[in-house]
């Protein structure tokens, strides 16, 4: 009896292999045919994980100060040679000592600021077959490059530097991309030809000309890359090598450097040679590695290094690709066309192999951290890690995990462009702890169930009447290099208290002794334990971390020798929420139950935690223990977030009564995407515009926040209305408005899965403000009363609104506040003033949190000035003269005014005269004729005065 439940689980992974296998093209379209593959060995380093150095030779930074005779005697104080000079950044001493000898002796010189042992690292893809052919484009899609070229294609001047085997220079796919190249590893050949094959697949990842018509395009479009060769034909190279190129490339422009390559064993020379990279700004990107174990690898695990794991062409992690926390991100690595060099291509091939390694991720970064860098200049290499790590897409388990590190790159996002959904994860499975093992027996096996998820562990439940000794297997679907994930079982066996009874793996297939090829098929764990009557409790997991769709089994007999017990025991019983459960309740208290009495004074706010997930920042949280029910329970302050990954923490520092130390257990869950909470939204009348402010909630997962209105007194819809502001800030001024008319705004917080909060609204009513004088046209010295109004548009009055009334020269365009009123019970104002000039006015109520601001339109009042006249004498005779005199005020002096002379009806200008500095005037008058002749005086009128006339003045001729 068997059965196939939807839950799935994972843990640890084998190594795998890399590839990059050769494909035919047909025509320029580099469409892939269906070529005779080609296979070379497979890589049995993957299969170690164990560091491996050169065995009479160590590597040795001088200190800066040291002189030139202190170097060359500490060269000769441990009877060592050089092949380089010592005034170099980093010399490589050899001699007849063990290297480890030779270290102790080398480190003890005062001369000596670093050294370590020569570590020898090996390039994370090989050459090897594929059996289905792979589309470049799903790939890149998978990273989002394609859409990120429609924003950038160009890395300007960011060079990126390839550390790798060489390059084929002459390829058509690579010509006019590179710069002038260093070889590391040889003095006598400069030049860095690819002997290999793989440092012409990285480097085209980056660089291939895309847009050529020819082969692939290549992550930068328009790229140039500078070779570096530190490895030989076989694949592998020294520290000693890789340090030296770091420090050629960085002093030879370099602002990114790719290296895909790797191993176990941390030297601190080449630590320094990195971190001198990135103190000049170089961007480091490195393989995380292909052991599929989480053996910690270098150069990937040095501080400010951006390593990259292998997903598939679809984004699952590669059952190669090795795991841990030093992993920053993930990005395609199974299947990856790229350029091969010409000289090791078979006859017949087109130079172009198939790439599959943690290898051919890291270039995919490195070309986009290139473009990254060309788009933001000064960003520091710290910046652009943040920015892809920040903007990746999540995988796996929610949050930053040992898999996929903050997830799988998003190129697009990376350059500015919009986020795109997370990558989805199977839910819990409901066997993820002890006390949910799903209950088997010898008589039910064999089980089939899957490893659904990375990480996962299926918990299984054997129950015995009687001590007896029990075989159990665990088989994995057929282990296949054409599959990028595949089982490696692992099994572990527990008593009833989950003590160690035995344990097993087989992470990789194993090696025939004669062709020295991997024995392909499915991989068996078996292990026999004594169980004790009661339970005992089987934990599956693959050994390499991957999930596997594909169904394993459970084998159970009763059966073997028994065993005296080994593994490491488990420390807890449960864990609420489950793993990779997705909860809704926000007031949920999570707990560990231990599976043995522990010390209630080892358990607290530091050893058991809740953290954020994805920034592993610590959630404020009290932690209660009950010893009887062996029960921690974290009381979150102020309750859990939404759509937020969290992960329980059982950390060291907790001591079981026998004194045995709690080994560390993570756990994680995340809430449910509900929807926002509403938003706390206000929005303040101006005069034409609307001031709308808001503070934006705890939002995890924010899109934006949207804001539209209506000009009514109805809400609007997040369909509905005019779209007034979308975006993630706090605040935003609404222009534009019109004056007399309600507005009704509506806002929103959006989250990226499109859910919608509550509708926060806030309304501003219409308001009309009217401003009348008491007269447009006065004299000079004489008042007005101006006679104001400030009224909802249904006439509705408020008393006490602030009204400005304002005043500027008629000649002028800068208003002055005349007044700061309030209205009274009736919406009205009234101000008496006596203007000089003549002069604009106009009143404003500057709006509130409730009502529109308002603006009249401008009013002119005149000022004319006084003018006096007097005529001596008022009759004369024909023959003798009379006189017209008076003043003009305000005085005009040098303005001019007029003496005109009625006659045909009209009056006519009949002379002028310039006022004196006091304003005074006087014109003489001899008429010509016997009557009665009608005189006035003209003031035409100025910028601050209108014209004026005196009375009528009448002169009587005899």
């Amino acid at each position: 009896m068997s059965f196939r439940p939807a839950h799935l689980l994972r843990l640890a992974v084998p190594a795998a292999l890399v590839a990059g296998s050769l494909v035919a093209l047909t025509s320029s379209s580099g469409s892939a045919a269906q070529p005779d593959l080609y296979q070379p060995p497979y890589p049995a380093a993957h299969q170690t994980g164990k560091p491996e150095f050169e065995p009479n030779a160590v590597v040795v930074k001088f200190k800066k100060k040291s002189t030139s005779s202190a170097r060359h005697a500490a060269v000769a104080k441990v009877r060592a040679t050089t092949e380089d000079s010592v005034s170099s950044d980093v010399v490589k001493l050899k001699g007849d000592l063990p290297a480890q000898d030779l270290l102790k002796k080398v480190q003890t010189d005062p001369s000596v600021e670093l050294a370590s042992l020569n570590y020898k690292r090996r390039i994370s893809a090989t050459p090897n077959d594929t059996y289905y052919a792979v589309n470049q484009q799903t790939s890149l899609n998978t990273v989002r490059v394609p859409a990120a070229w429609d924003l950038s294609k160009s890395t300007g001047n960011q060079i990126v530097a390839v550390l790798d085997t060489g390059v084929d220079a002459g390829h058509p796919d690579l010509v006019g991309h590179l710069v002038t190249g260093y070889n590391a590893v040889s003095s006598t050949r400069p030049n860095p030809v690819d002997d290999n094959g793989h440092g012409t697949m990285t480097l085209g990842i980056i660089a291939a000309g895309a847009n050529n018509g020819i082969g692939v395009a290549g992550v930068g479009w328009n790229v140039k890359a500078m070779p570096v060769k530190v490895m030989g034909a076989d694949g592998s190279g020294y520290d000693a090598d890789i340090a030296e190129g770091i420090n050629w490339a960085v002093g030879h422009g370099a602002k990114v450097i790719n290296m895909s390559l790797g191993a176990p064993g941390y030297d601190a020379v080449l630590d320094k040679a990195v971190a001198n990279a990135i103190a000049h700004g170089v961007v480091v990107v490195a393989a995380a590695g292909n052991d599929g174990t989480d053996v910690v690898q270098y150069p990937a695990a040095f501080y400010g290094v951006i390593a990259v794991g292998a997903t598939s062409p679809g984004g699952v992690k590669t059952d190669f690709s090795s795991y841990g926390s030093w992993v920053d991100l993930a990005a395609p690595g199974f299947n990856i066309l790229t350029t091969g060099a010409r000289s090791l291509t078979p006859a017949g091939k087109a130079p172009y192999w198939f790439c599959t390694g943690t290898s051919c991720s890291a270039p995919i970064v490195a070309g986009v951290a290139a473009l990254v860098r060309n788009k933001w200049p000064t960003f520091t290499p710290v910046q652009v890690e943040s920015r892809l790590k920040t903007l990746a897409r999540d995988a796996g388990p929610r949050g930053t995990d040992p898999y996929y590190g903050a997830g799988i790159l998003d190129a697009y996002a990376a350059l500015g462009g919009r986020f795109a959904p997370d990558f989805p994860v199977s839910g819990s499975d409901g066997n993820d702890q002890p006390e949910r093992a799903i209950s088997v027996s010898p008589e039910s096996s064999p089980l089939e169930t899957t490893i659904g998820a990375e990480g996962d562990v299926d918990w299984f439940e054997v129950t015995s009447e009687a001590a007896r000794n029990l075989r159990i297997a665990v088989t994995g679907a057929d282990f296949q290099p054409i599959y990028a994930e595949n089982m490696g079982p692992r099994v572990q066996v527990y008593d009833g208290t989950l003590l160690a009874l035995g344990s097993a793996v087989k992470a990789f297939p194993d090696i025939d002794p004669v062709s020295q090829e991997p024995q392909w098929g499915p991989l068996t764990a078996s292990v026999d334990v004594g169980a004790n009557p009661g339970s005992t409790y089987i934990a599956v997991s693959n050994d390499n971390g991957s999930r596997d769709t594909r169904a394993y089994s459970l084998n159970i007999t009763e059966e073997g020798t028994g065993g005296a017990g080994s593994g490491t025991d488990y420390s807890l019983r449960d864990a609420q929420p489950e793993d990779r459960s997705t909860i809704s309740d926000l007031s949920t208290r999570p707990f560990v139950t231990f599976a043995r009495p522990v010390v209630a004074s080892t358990v607290t706010a530091s050893t058991v935690r809740l953290v954020n997930a994805k920034s592993g920042a610590t959630i404020g949280a009290t932690v209660g223990y009950d010893a009887t029910t062996r029960q921690a329970v974290i009381t979150p302050t102020g309750g859990l977030t939404d759509n937020t990954a969290y992960r329980i923490q059982v950390l060291e520092g907790i001591t079981e009564t026998n004194g045995d130390e709690v080994l560390p257990v993570s756990s994680g869950f995340a809430t449910a995407d509900l929807a926002p909470q509403k938003l706390t939204f206000d929005a303040t009348g101006a005069y034409l515009a609307a001031n709308l402010t808001w503070k934006i909630p705890p939002t995890p997962d924010l899109d934006q926040v949207m804001v539209r209105r209506n000009s009514t007194s109805q809400a609007p819809t997040p369909t509905t209305g005019t779209l007034v502001y979308s975006g993630a800030a706090s605040a935003y001024k609404n222009t534009g408005l019109a004056q007399g008319v309600t507005y009704t705004y509506g806002a929103w917080v959006k989250d990226r899965g499109g859910k919608f909060s509550l509708i926060a609204t806030s309304q501003l009513l219409g308001m009309k403000t009217v401003l009348t004088p008491s007269s447009t046209l006065i004299n000079y010295g004489g008042s007005i009363t101006l006679t104001g109004s400030t009224l909802r548009i249904d006439k509705l009055a408020y008393a006490g609104l602030p009204t400005n009334l304002y005043v500027r020269p008629k000649n002028s365009s800068t208003f002055k506040l005349l007044a700061a009123l309030k209205t009274s019970s009736t919406g009205t104002v009234s101000l008496s003033y006596k203007p000089t000039v003549s002069s604009v006015f106009m009143m404003t109520f500057p709006g509130n949190t409730d009502l529109m601001g308002t603006r009249t339109p401008d009013i002119t009042v005149q000022v004319a000035p006084t003018i006096s006249a007097t005529l001596a004498p008022a009759a004369i005779r024909l023959g003798q003269a009379a006189a017209i005199s008076g003043y003009v005020a305000p005085a005009h002096a040098g303005q001019t005014v007029y003496l005109q002379q009625y006659g045909s009806k009209v009056w006519k200008s009949i002379a002028s005269v310039k006022l004196s500095a006091s304003g005074k005037y006087a014109f003489g008058i001899k008429p010509a004729v016997r009557g009665q002749v009608a005189y006035r005086v003209w003031f035409p009128g100025d910028a601050d005065h209108a014209q004026a006339f005196t009375a009528n003045k009448i002169l009587t001729i005899s």
